[in-house]
């Protein structure tokens, strides 16, 4: 409510009220008045203004309120109460006694306002707009990724959603199937179902009951796997643990050794015990026993359930080889623009329109090193600051829970220029003015040092590139509703193999961090002095829908 919003009665109430003799100002308007302090907070100020010329009270809300809660609800005889607030607060001898209930009342509305902000943190007239509110970003680190799952049932009140989620610290509980997490260490547990399971940090989880297997790595910090009665030490392991309910365990140790550390005073383990590979144990709370190893008895690894390509398909949103309908004479006059699925129009030269994108194809070429499809072949060169954007049909979402992946094959052509502006790359971009500067951006800097930009984060890692050398880029977005994002990187060689699933190292990758933007916009981009060659570009959901080297156009 705004001042010209107050009842135009007020100040004539008002002026009755201070200046009017002994007994004018009658009941009703008494009541009229005290009506509109309540249902106007502008009346009130105006009205408390007032007070504060006259009588001094302090102009802090805040302490002239407690004041006022310690006058009005202090424990003296109803008698007195009135007469101790119109000594505070009596302005002069002319002022009539209706201005003592007055502030009195004023007093009780300013005690009312108090209670209300210490309980809510705010009055009633400024009430939170809750429909604007976003869930606060959980700020807790993640620790691990459930890098493959297989035919599983997850219960519980927060399952993963999908392979590829980072978890934060959490308790799971696997009913069946098996799933593979990779903890940001390095080191992988393999879980088959029924297990309960909790991640408590990037170098330990804790097992109730079930069975594992642990595959240690070399670089990371020793990893305890806690159980109901011992902890497990891995020694540059590989072992597998059955652990039942009553904290008996059977551990057998293929690779490495093992420590054993008991949770609390045991006669058994008065030290800590180390079993060798090729040993097998079953630890009880009073003994140990000898067992034979079984390594047939664990999944070592999860099996994979093979996919057509009709399933990578449908986890692929968008696709492009840059292989042009029909092949000019010359040939780098053929239009490659319109290639590929999963895009709204063809490839432009300005994010909303404009004219098709400037650029080379090289049709019957291809930067993959593998024998491809026909209309797989074909590229396309940009230089000298040429950009191109294409619009996605389905949009890449950071304001959801949901996994990303994006591959593209790229070279540096040398281009005998100076050493500035060379830079090439990759990015995801939104066509919304307001979010116009948030990116994704994956390529190369002048320098040729493999480039990841997100956010305010922008990472280049040595060691160099090569110019005139092909690079497969694939990258992985996490994108999250109420947790922070991340974004990975990996730049393979040529003579690297491509994993079937997600590598335990990344080029670069992104600290968490907050982004809700909606990309929709593909922007390919060659600094000034710089020459760059693009192929097979390819945005899922799952790692195998963008390093599968078949066209998913040729799904039936």
């Amino acid at each position: 409510m705004s001042v010209q919003d107050i009842p135009p009665e007020f100040e004539e109430l008002l002026n009755r009220l201070l200046d009017s003799p002994e007994g004018e100002f009658s009941p009703t308007e008494f009541e009229a008045f005290q009506n509109i302090l309540k249902s106007s907070p502008d009346a009130m100020h105006q009205y408390f203004e007032y007070i504060d010329i006259n009588t001094g009270i302090k102009s802090d809300w805040n302490e002239r309120l407690q004041s006022l809660e310690q006058i009005v609800t202090r424990e003296t005889p109803a008698s007195v109460r009135s007469p101790s607030v119109a000594q505070i607060h009596a302005p002069g001898p002319r002022r009539s006694q209706y201005i003592n209930y007055a502030l009195v009342a004023a007093a009780s509305m300013m005690v009312f306002l108090l209670m209300e902000w210490l309980v809510s943190g705010h009055f009633f007239w400024d009430q939170p707009q809750i429909a604007q509110t976003e869930t606060p970003v959980v700020n807790l680190p993640y620790i691990a990724t459930l890098t493959r799952a297989t035919d599983c049932v997850w219960g519980g009140d927060a399952p993963p959603k999908f392979s590829g989620q980072r978890l934060l610290s959490q308790d799971l509980f696997l009913e069946e199937g098996y799933a593979e997490f990779r903890f940001d260490t390095g080191v992988r547990l393999v879980i088959e179902g029924p297990t309960k399971i909790k991640m408590d940090s990037a170098c330990c989880a804790t097992v109730s009951s079930g069975k594992v297997v642990l595959h240690g790595y070399e670089a990371a910090p020793e990893f305890a796997l806690i159980t109901p009665q011992l902890t497990f030490h891995d020694i540059g392991t590989e072992y597998g643990a059955k652990i039942d309910a009553d904290g008996e365990v059977d551990l057998h140790v293929f690779e490495g050794a093992v420590r054993v550390d008991p949770n609390q005073d045991n006669q058994m383990f008065v030290a800590s015990i180390i079993i060798k590979e090729g040993q097998a144990k079953q630890l009880k709370e009073d003994r140990i026993d000898d067992i034979q190893i079984k390594p047939e008895d664990f999944k070592r690894e999860v099996p994979t359930n093979p996919k057509n390509i009709q399933a990578i398909r449908e986890e692929t949103r968008a696709y492009d080889s840059f292989h042009p309908a029909i092949i000019s004479d010359p040939e780098s006059f053929s239009d490659w623009r319109n290639a590929g699925m999963g895009w709204k129009n063809p490839w432009r030269n300005k994010l909303n329109g404009g004219e098709p994108a400037h650029g080379d194809s090289q049709p019957l070429n291809s930067l993959t090193g593998s024998k491809l499809a026909d209309d797989q072949l074909g590229l396309v060169e940009l230089r000298n600051g040429n950009t191109a954007w294409r619009t996605l049909e389905k949009t890449v979402r950071m304001n959801k829970d949901a996994i990303y992946y994006l591959s593209f094959y790229m070279q540096k052509q040398n281009s005998g220029k100076a050493s500035e502006k060379q830079y090439g790359n990759l990015s995801l971009m939104t066509s919304t003015p307001a979010q116009s500067q948030n990116k994704i951006l994956i390529g190369m800097s002048s320098h040729n040092f493999s480039t990841l930009q997100a956010g305010m984060q922008v990472i280049e890692n040595a060691p160099p590139l090569q110019t005139n050398k092909n690079y497969f880029f694939v990258a992985k977005i996490v994108a999250s509703e109420n947790a922070s994002d991340q974004i990975f990187m990996r730049a393979f060689a040529p003579e690297e193999t491509i994993p079937g699933h997600e590598p335990p190292v990344w080029t670069c990758a992104t600290d968490p961090f907050k982004d809700s933007s909606v990309y929709d916009q593909v922007r390919l981009h060659a600094a000034r002095n710089a020459e760059f060659l693009f192929d097979e570009l390819r945005i899922g959901t799952t790692w195998d829908s963008v390093i599968n080297t078949q066209s998913p156009e040729l799904a039936p």
